[in-house]
């Protein structure tokens, strides 16, 4: 059962716009009324897109009142564009293959955003057919970044169904340089974008492309060994191909995910190091925020802290059991559940990370695990 309180402010005001209603009716449906409901809203989605109504479909978004109803709006977005059609009664239908990557280096280095060699990501997705049934595709060699993906306006998303030239994401979706900062191991994340040719009532190649095993390895090879560079410490954790609705999020998420159990190793082993195990505190903020703060009753100076910025399509209990679940891997023996909404800064400005001596002040009443 999810303890943490909901810190998001959807909507802002009384829910109008027909497709936000619609999304709204999808998401409360039960599981013999859903496939209808959901299947009306993109043919809805679909009518506002090919009459330009780009507008509505952001309002629609912006209305939607939990993130139930926004999840329900962008997979019937990501449907209705992947079930466009061409005259020639083919559709382009474009992926985008998000890549974590963690990276080390004595000194800064810039990363060029670009893989030298793609087609040995091609020849690898077609002889272990990552890509589904879809042998017809092409890959950008391009690394783009998540803010190009979330750029992309409906009018671009829909015409690149119509395109027939797979390259055209690349004109669409730059190369985005990696700085690697000296230090510690940090997180990047990337995208790689292509194209495959299919017929409409095809199954989308996204669909049926989400078992990684047989490429997974290989794909994180390939890329290592392309970006590679006298000092660098490179790990490719790559994730199966999403639609260009979908990807940018999914990416979001394993980032953050990734940088997490990267802060968790680091900090628990700091302070078993110096006091013994620390009090782990999830905690849920004003700003849209869900922190996991590190101290200990021992230091009251030692204090380590880790943000995840919620997004709309989150799943605030699948995060919050994620966390949990972490931390018991860790065998964490005192971690705590705030169920307040609490406060973004202190009242000196500083971000608040609730410290276990600040625990019956602020989180009173809370659950302890």
């Amino acid at each position: 059962m999810r303890r943490l309180p909901e810190p998001r402010r959807f909507g802002g005001g009384s829910v109008t716009d027909a497709l936000a209603l619609a999304a709204i009716h999808a998401a409360k449906s039960n599981a013999l009324e859903r496939p209808r409901h959901t299947t009306a809203l993109r043919d809805a989605v679909a009518e506002a897109l090919e009459q330009g109504a780009e507008v509505r479909v952001r309002e629609a978004l912006r209305q939607a009142p939990d993130a139930a109803s926004y999840r329900m709006l962008t997979d019937a977005l990501a449907r209705a564009i992947d079930a466009a059609r061409g005259e020639s009664g083919v559709v382009a239908r474009a992926f985008a293959l998000p890549v974590v990557l963690v990276a080390s280096a004595t000194r800064e280095i810039v990363v060029p955003g670009v893989l030298p060699d793609v087609d040995a990501l091609c020849r690898l997705f077609e002889r272990t057919q990552a890509l589904g049934p879809t042998r017809s595709f092409g890959l950008s060699n391009a690394l783009c970044a998540l803010q190009a993906l979330e750029a992309l306006s409906l009018r671009s998303l829909l015409a690149l169904t119509r395109e027939l030239e797979p390259q055209a994401l690349g004109r669409l979706l730059p190369p985005a340089p990696i700085t690697v900062l000296p230090g510690g191991e940090q997180t990047h994340l990337r995208f790689v974008v292509g194209a495959g040719l299919t017929a409409p009532e095809s199954p989308g190649f996204t669909e049926i492309a989400a078992h990684i095993g047989p490429w997974g390895a290989e794909c994180a090879r390939l890329i290592e060994q392309q970006l590679a560079m006298p000092g660098l410490q490179l790990a490719a954790l790559p994730r199966p191909p999403l639609d260009l609705v979908g990807a940018p999020h999914a990416g979001r998420s394993a980032q953050l995910e990734i940088a997490l159990n990267l802060f968790a190793s680091t900090a628990v082993r700091r302070f078993r190091l110096a006091v013994g195990d620390p009090v782990a505190v999830v905690s849920a903020h004003e700003d849209g925020e869900i922190r996991v703060t590190l101290s200990s009753p021992f230091a009251e100076d030692l204090v380590d802290g880790f943000c995840w910025p919620l997004h709309p399509a989150d799943d605030l209990a699948t995060i919050e059991k994620l966390i949990l679940d972490l931390f018991a891997d860790m065998r964490v023996p005192d971690v705590r559940v705030c169920e307040r909404v609490l406060p973004s800064r202190r009242d000196n400005g500083a971000p608040l990370y609730p410290r276990d001596d600040e625990w019956d002040r602020l989180c009173a009443g809370a659950a302890h695990y």
